[in-house]
């Protein structure tokens, strides 16, 4: 059986690549080999003699500190920012869930342990008829919810907690995140609380915001503020 965890967010830009890289840096410092995907990236900036290069998919392979060629930490890289299936549309090349799933098994075969990270939430349609919900499935992960630690942050976690479960999606735990330095409002205040007491699933940690997305920033946040447990039982 493959051991791994996809991370998903509630929506876009809640900081599933950090939150992935510092799941990624935990599991390492616990003496796993650790693998990682980002199968699907659009926004990917084009470097002479190199094609597109996925500026996600290369960090996450950099704090993994693995050798895994970008072509399987990446399978489908789009230039265009956009949700994947309107920039596979655009660029004129569709995506195949069966060369995602023969990448994540090379990767699964050389590792301990496989954080795959998705794009945006669990209803972004990778081509049509295909979500990312189908792709956690494809899998056969379990996932982490991230979400953004500010104002309407419940609605939005329990409806993907819920969402993921209608989905038979088992859903390991929900990280909430800082993405900008702290406001320290009511909201971002009472927000843990609340999700601790409104989740039938754990709350693996509140995230703090980093200036810098270093390895020693991110082992030195990881190991103190999430629980791994969740991930490893």
């Amino acid at each position: 059986m493959k051991r791994g965890v996809f991370i998903t967010g509630t929506d876009t830009g809640v900081g599933k690549t950090v939150i992935a890289a510092a799941i990624t840096r935990a599991l390492k410092a616990g003496g796993l080999s650790v693998g990682v995907m980002k199968p699907v990236e659009s926004g990917c900036t084009v470097v002479e003699g190199e094609g597109l290069l996925p500026p996600d998919g290369a960090f996450l392979r950099d704090m993994a500190e693995t050798d895994i060629p970008l072509s399987e930490v990446t399978p489908y890289r789009f230039e265009t920012p956009v949700a994947p299936l309107v920039a596979s549309r655009i660029e004129n090349r569709g995506i195949r869930e069966e060369l995602i799933l023969e990448a994540f098994e090379k990767i699964a075969d050389r590792h301990d342990f496989v954080v795959v990270e998705g794009v945006g939430g669990l209803m972004v349609p990778l081509r049509r008829g295909f979500l990312v919900s189908d792709l956690i499935r494809l899998l056969g992960l379990p996932a982490v919810v991230v979400a953004r630690n500010t104002l309407g942050v419940i609605n939005h976690t329990l409806l993907t907690v819920s969402g993921a479960g209608n989905e038979g999606i088992t859903v390991s735990g929900v990280v909430l995140n800082h993405t900008r330095p702290l406001c320290r409002d009511i909201a971002e205040e009472t927000n843990p609380r609340m999700l601790e007491e409104l989740l039938d699933v754990p709350l693996m940690g509140v995230f703090p915001y980093l200036r810098e997305r270093s390895r020693e920033a991110l082992d030195s946040a990881s190991l103190n503020v999430l629980d791994m447990a969740p991930l490893l039982r």
